[in-house]
């Protein structure tokens, strides 16, 4: 998987928000840090999506996942922030999912409460890592 951090995407960039928590109560809480952390660093948030769903819920439960990686696919955003990983993918097959999905489009993904690791694609010196 392919992170970028804050300080190394270009203000301006045009972002999906996405969120899948465990209940709205846990939405109002998590949604916070991600509002907070997109424009201080100058993104252009396009959507916000969430989905209401149990932690490793299949992913046809969750739509609004489908349109965050759709609005990137369709080239009207280049990342998706979100508050953790966990939140995009579960377990190893949605990882994988998440990973092809990024060699295809050449997307990133960030979240204010995980580590980062740059891709090369973003022009950096430092060297992307998968992280499985």
């Amino acid at each position: 998987m392919i992170e970028a951090p804050a300080a190394e995407a270009p203000s301006g960039t045009p972002v999906a928000v996405y969120a899948c928590p465990t209940s709205p109560a846990f939405r109002d809480s998590a949604l916070p840090g991600v509002a907070d952390f997109v424009p201080r660093h100058g993104w252009a948030p396009v959507e916000t999506l969430i989905d209401i769903a149990e932690l490793a819920s299949p992913t046809g439960e969750r739509p609004e996942r489908a349109k965050a990686l759709s609005l990137v696919t369709l080239g009207k955003t280049r990342d998706v922030v979100k508050p953790s990983h966990s939140m995009l993918w579960h377990g190893a097959e949605e990882r994988a999912e998440i990973i092809d999905w990024q060699e295809r489009t050449g997307a990133w993904v960030s979240s204010p409460w995980n580590t980062v690791d740059v891709a090369p694609r973003l022009g950096q010196l430092r060297p992307a890592r998968t992280v499985l």
